[in-house]
């Protein structure tokens, strides 16, 4: 019995084995996973009526994590291969910020004094945590090429991204700063919420973001088994994601995915 055991042991690494060496010209599969998403914002001095606002820094608050899941189909040549998907990914984007302004610069503000007051007499120091969520489709097209008999795999190649939502989620509070002169107090500013549409240039102003851009990704994969891939990528939107050119920043987006072959 036991060597019959061994014998079929045997037989499925050599189908294994023989899997990997004779890869198949095309392949087709389902894949989900994880997305992890870092970065900043400088969003440039403005002016809201005769009020100016000072540039903000909306620096990384840690990391967002999102989800991706889809479709993929690998064309397998001699010495490369070429992958084409077509993914629903959800990045999250965590981010704070500090800033003082004029306080007639935000209505919320200058509606709850209780007297209005000109320009220049009063400013408010705010603290801002926010986490922008972008749901997109992606279509990547990626190069690669493998080794190790098959089993790893190195890729890169453009994303196409077709932003279906980008909402803005913010929390606020700080303090109205004293002013002797016009005999003002100190006055705590208690916590707020807010959500924004930042697909809806009304609601976004300059913060609008693109229904369409790209970045550059690229990857490493590994294939311990014939009907399973491991990947891990990095990419990062070279296109910009704002529709005012004017904002900076950078958006970093790793994905960590299982995918399994169907054919």
């Amino acid at each position: 019995m036991q060597l019959r055991q061994l014998s079929i042991v045997a037989l499925l690494l050599a189908s294994v084995s023989t899997s990997f060496a004779q890869i198949r010209p095309f392949e087709f599969g389902v894949k989900g996973g994880g997305t992890f998403t870092h970065g900043f914002t400088k969003v440039p001095a403005q002016t809201i009526g005769s009020v100016q606002v000072p540039n903000l820094e909306n620096k990384n608050n840690g990391i967002g994590y999102g989800y991706s899941g889809g479709l993929w189909a690998r064309k397998n040549f001699n010495n490369f291969f070429i992958q084409a998907e077509v993914t629903y990914n959800r990045f999250v984007l965590k981010q704070k910020t500090n800033v003082t302004l004029d306080v007639n610069a935000n209505a919320t503000l200058a509606n709850a004094l209780p007297v209005s007051v000109q320009p220049g007499l009063l400013n408010a120091t705010l603290n801002a945590t926010s986490e922008s969520i972008l749901e997109a489709v992606d279509v990547p097209v990626l190069f690669g090429k493998r080794w190790m008999g098959g089993k790893l795999r190195g890729y890169a190649g453009p994303n196409f991204i077709f932003v279906q939502k980008a909402q803005l989620d913010r929390t606020t509070a700080g303090v109205i700063n004293a002013n002797p002169n016009v005999s003002f107090p100190q006055t705590d500013i208690p916590a707020t919420s807010a959500s924004t549409n930042l697909l809806n240039k009304y609601e976004a102003l300059n913060l609008e973001v693109k229904d369409f851009t790209y970045a550059l990704e690229l990857g490493v994969g590994y294939t311990p088994l014939p009907f399973l891939d491991v990947d891990v990528r990095y990419a990062a939107p070279v296109g910009g994601v704002y529709k005012d050119s004017n904002i900076t920043g950078f958006l970093g987006i790793a994905t960590v995915s299982v995918g399994f072959r169907l054919f």
